[in-house]
């Protein structure tokens, strides 16, 4: 497959059902609205982030849901990944993430963003992976010593690697961790400049139906306790001036989702008619199939965020430990 060919079908499953896009980034870095409007918002008027594949917004029922509320919905983007919305988020030119993941929204908060969280979600099962190639003579973990591993910085990617040595007892010190970005990873897997790659749903599928790529750690079935979770944040104050808007959009949401999830193989059809994949990419993600569960911010939700976040802190994954209940509105 060509570098043109990767980074077009490349997509992650997360964009596919739940606007999540390709997942977790870098530290937050500055970004405009990738397109999208950058007016002000207003009381009759919701701005929702989506990545490079969306289904609520190609399905069009979560338009609607809202529309019968009264409120009309303007989608900004597309985004890459959950980094850049929460930048759009917090300077006023969205007002939702897209339900990315919580661990760039972790360090966002951390880096000065005045995002809370308002909604989470739990996913089973979990199939983020480390993979490598079958000629790349790597069977086990503990063989990363010496390597290269592609991982996206304070992301899925990162936190996965740390918990694989971790478990394995490989020093961090032995493995040369590179950052890079799905699409730069994903080509750079395809030629065989890495070793291996922590990389998510969607890449992995692609990376195994192509190259043979087979998973030597899969974060369900090697972990006890999830420690990323999807999230959507807006800002603080829009959640003290608009609760019953944010309560209403992630109702809608919520309905969207459980659509998907009761549809799973028809919403991968729907992302399709984007991503273009090929059908055994389909049939391995229909294979891999997971549910997730999406809810408002509750006592639960912030325990869970507040374990992962401390995990992450206590290896270096974010910059410093974060209070999750001083950046959660629970409506």
């Amino acid at each position: 497959m060509t570098e043109s060919i990767v980074t077009d079908h490349l997509l992650s499953r997360r964009s596919l059902l739940a606007a999540t896009g390709l997942g977790a980034a870098a530290a937050l870095a500055g970004c405009s609205s990738a397109g999208g409007a950058t007016d002000g918002g207003s009381a009759d008027t919701v701005r929702l982030t989506h990545g490079p594949i969306s289904v609520p917004k190609i399905r069009g029922e979560l338009d609607r849901a809202l529309q019968r509320r009264g409120l009309k919905v303007r989608w900004i983007g597309p985004f890459p990944n959950h980094a850049p919305t929460l930048q759009a988020v917090a300077t006023g030119t969205a007002d939702f993430s897209f339900g990315g993941s919580s661990t760039p929204a972790d360090q966002a908060i951390l880096s000065g963003a005045d995002v809370v969280y308002v909604a989470w979600a739990t996913t089973w099962p979990r199939t983020t992976a480390i993979l490598v190639r079958p000629s790349s003579g790597i069977a086990k973990v503990a063989d990363l010593a010496g390597r290269t591993v592609a991982v996206n910085k304070a992301g899925l990617g990162e936190f996965l690697l740390v918990a694989a040595l971790e478990k394995y007892q490989v020093p961090r010190e032995r493995v040369k961790m590179l950052y890079m970005n799905p699409t730069e990873a994903a080509s750079a897997f395809a030629s065989g400049k890495i070793d291996a790659w922590a990389i998510w749903e969607g890449f992995r599928e692609i990376a195994e139906v192509r190259y043979g790529a087979r998973a030597i750690f899969v974060e369900g079935d090697e972990l006890d306790r999830q420690i990323d979770f999807r999230t959507y944040l807006v800002r603080r104050d829009y959640a003290r001036e608009h609760p019953d808007i944010v309560r209403a959009v992630i109702a809608a949401y919520q309905a969207d989702q459980e659509w998907q999830n009761a549809h799973f193989r028809e919403a991968i059809e729907l992302g399709n008619g984007v991503s273009k994949y090929p059908q055994e990419v389909i049939d391995r993600l229909v294979q891999h199939r997971t549910t997730q569960k999406l809810r408002l911010m509750d006592d639960e939700g912030i325990e869970q965020l507040q374990y992962g976040a401390d995990w992450l802190a206590e290896r270096g994954i974010l910059s410093d430990r974060i209070k999750i209940a001083d950046h959660a509105v629970k409506l």
